[in-house]
């Protein structure tokens, strides 16, 4: 979950998940956007002409802030997808409102590309401005906001985590709307989600590496002299390496949210402690980038490939790299402390991100 004040996210396996319901916020004298606001400041609607509050009213809305490359967002999709499943025919209404964090994630059609692949067949806001963001005072994605049929707030939900409880609160509203209403049993949590069940552990790990050059900046091996206008040639001795702290070897260009790969026999590299790496990547050039992917040396165990992994016939596991996207790494089957290298097999690469999660789900009994 990211603080976009702080440039952090983090995940409730690590963190307090925040619920609030209406109640408690008039209890805590908190200031909440406690009726459903307006969507003006959209550059774009997905999946539906615009929306207002107006012709929401007499609906249950569910009003979600996510980006498509943000890892605890994705998270909370399957969940969204079955309650929309289940419920818009019943009176529910999301409304995904999209607020990006990197500029490409700001493109109308780069946010229904991901859309489109990642299922999300709701209405999304285009909120390329951030206005809507403002309007709801919001700092973190994802933030659910759950409003009734008059729009009135209902529950306020910072990240993921206990989605029974606000499906719980979709059917109570759903069952005011409509007394008659015959309803399925409360969707049970994922496995990756059941962090409640016994032997459920969540290890620390290395924060979120957002890819920035210059003093104070994550590639620990850049100069003070590098110019940024121009392709740098950086190199890796290989020794000391910092946990979070990314290394660069080969010629790169600095952009104001990545490295780009510009040529040489290159690579991006960090050490990290996780079970999980998700790194967002980007072609610059158009054209889909190939990039091997070595952990500690060696290419990736099969069974601690992320799911965007595949192996060639001499073994070596790699990434295409073909849209600008979230693209998960490793999967490693224990939590450890481990080098990776990312080595681009073609110019264009381009890094902005690599975030980490290092909870094992408890075991069913």
């Amino acid at each position: 979950m990211r603080n976009a004040s702080h440039d952090r996210r983090f995940s409730v396996m690590n963190d307090v998940r925040v619920i609030i319901t209406f109640a408690a916020m008039a209890m805590l004298a908190l200031s909440p956007v406690d009726s459903i606001q307006n969507f003006d400041g959209a550059t774009g609607w997905i999946n539906t002409p615009a929306l207002t509050p107006q012709n929401l009213r007499g609906k249950v809305v569910l009003v979600d802030f996510w980006e498509y490359t943000c890892i605890n967002c994705l998270r909370t999709l399957p969940y969204l997808r079955e309650w929309y499943r289940r419920y818009a025919n019943d009176g529910l209404v999301i409304v995904g409102v999209h607020t990006p964090e990197f500029k490409f994630s700001s493109l109308a059609k780069n946010v229904a590309d991901a859309a489109k692949r990642l299922g999300v067949t709701w209405p999304v806001v285009l909120d390329s401005d951030h206005a809507v963001w403002e309007r709801y005072h919001n700092s973190i994605w994802p933030h659910e906001y759950l409003y009734d049929q008059n729009g009135r707030l209902i529950e306020s939900v910072e990240g993921e985590g206990n989605y029974p409880q606000t499906e719980s609160a979709i059917q109570t509203l759903l069952k005011q709307r409509n007394p008659a209403l015959r309803l399925p049993r409360v969707m049970a949590l994922l496995p990756q989600d059941s962090y409640d069940k016994p032997g459920a552990v969540c290890y620390p790990h290395t924060p979120e590496i957002l890819v920035s050059v210059g003093r104070g900046g994550t590639v620990a091996n850049a100069s003070t002299f590098m110019d940024p206008s121009n392709d740098n040639n950086f190199t890796d001795s290989g020794e000391h390496h910092q946990d979070g702290a990314m290394y660069l070897q080969g010629f790169w260009h600095q952009a104001p949210q990545a490295v780009i790969f510009a040529g040489g026999d290159g690579y991006a590299a960090f050490d990290y402690r996780a079970i999980e790496v998700v790194g967002v990547l980007k072609p610059e050039n158009g054209a889909a980038v190939r990039a091997n992917v070595l952990q500690d040396g060696k290419p990736l165990a099969r069974q601690d490939a992320g799911t965007d992994v595949r192996y060639d016939s001499r073994g070596n596991s790699y990434v295409t790299v073909d849209a600008p996207r979230a693209y998960e790494l490793v999967m490693n089957k224990r939590y450890g402390a481990h080098e990776l290298r990312l080595q681009p097999d073609g110019l264009g690469l381009g890094i902005y991100s690599f975030d980490f999660e290092s909870c094992e789900a408890g075991a069913d009994k």
